[in-house]
């Protein structure tokens, strides 16, 4: 088994792209940028980022004798969903994590199984920097946004890895980048990127879902309960972003109709039902309701303008 015969595999399964790396040490100076990125605490409450900073640098740490590192993005895109809230639109589907995982299982098995290579998926949970493999594989390339973009598809894509034993033939890394657009940057309703990268403490993304305890004062929430989508709805490379064939993630109406006083008034038990293998579950009802409460609190001046 061959990289094209691996990579038809992941097609099969639904990958919209893939490549190959030499699973190596991270490049000395990204993990240098990741560092300092931690020590000027732009991670913001998310400790578990500056554990197994030993694994983040070398994937043979998940896998011993690692040789390749097999990077794969899935289109999640739908279009975008008009209601009475704004969500992150990968969360809008059954959750990514179960999903991705399982279509690079069955291909991880089909390697093992003819070659006799060990193989380890990896799907966000893991210590792994996914886009800095994606980048080296060739997939696409970060921009100012933070995120992976693919030229010509643009960056709503989730990323999985398959690290193998097997030795492969590798792709050429993607060594290009935004230039000087900056929409993202302008657009960024928190003020949370510049072009050192991201302030997490500022992100709307990383408040509405990872932050526990009461909202900062002063956020700007608009309409947006969960997540943000902004830097991804300004981005050029997004004009023409293909439409997802995979069922799992075209988008719960049942969770796109509801509105801030629907989720205020949501049981423990509706929650858990509505939100079923949905990654919308780890902000916890406490965390939706609390944001719900905020947005009604807190309404944006085009909200005001409407009631006036």
């Amino acid at each position: 088994m061959n990289a094209t015969d691996i990579k038809i595999l992941l097609q099969e399964a639904g990958a919209y792209r893939s490549g190959i790396a030499r699973a190596t040490e991270v490049d000395p100076e990204v993990t240098a940028c990741y560092d300092r990125w931690l020590s000027e605490g732009r991670n913001a409450g998310m400790g578990y980022l500056e554990n197994y900073t030993d694994i983040r640098r070398n994937p043979a740490l998940l896998l011993p004798g690692a040789k390749s590192v097999i990077s794969s993005a899935f289109n999640y895109w739908w279009g975008k969903c008009e209601g009475p809230l704004q969500w992150a639109s990968y969360a809008l589907g059954d959750d990514y994590h179960d999903i991705v995982r399982r279509r690079l299982q069955s291909v991880a098995e089909k390697i093992s199984l003819e070659t006799g290579a060990e193989c380890r998926v990896c799907v966000d949970t893991a210590p792994l920097p996914e886009r800095y493999w994606a980048v080296k594989s060739g997939i696409g390339f970060i921009g100012l946004n933070r995120q992976l973009i693919i030229p010509g598809a643009g960056t709503h894509f989730f990323l999985g890895e398959i690290i193998t034993t097997l030795e492969l033939d590798t792709d050429q890394p993607l060594e290009i980048d935004c230039g000087s657009c900056g929409k993202c940057l302008r657009a960024c309703p928190g003020g949370a990127l510049d072009s050192s990268g991201l302030d997490a403490r500022r992100c709307l993304s990383y408040l509405t879902i990872e932050h526990r305890g009461q909202l900062p004062e002063g956020t700007h929430c608009g309409k947006h309960v969960y997540g943000c989508d902004v830097c991804q709805e300004v981005c050029p490379h997004n004009a023409c972003a293909p439409i997802s064939e995979i069922e799992e993630f075209r988008p719960r109406q049942t969770v796109v109709s509801l509105d801030a006083e629907a989720i205020i008034d949501m049981k423990q038990e509706d929650f858990s039902t509505i939100f079923r293998r949905s990654a919308i579950k780890r902000t916890k009802i406490s965390g939706l309701q609390r944001n719900a409460e905020y947005i009604i609190k807190h309404p944006s001046p085009a909200d005001d303008a409407k009631q006036a």
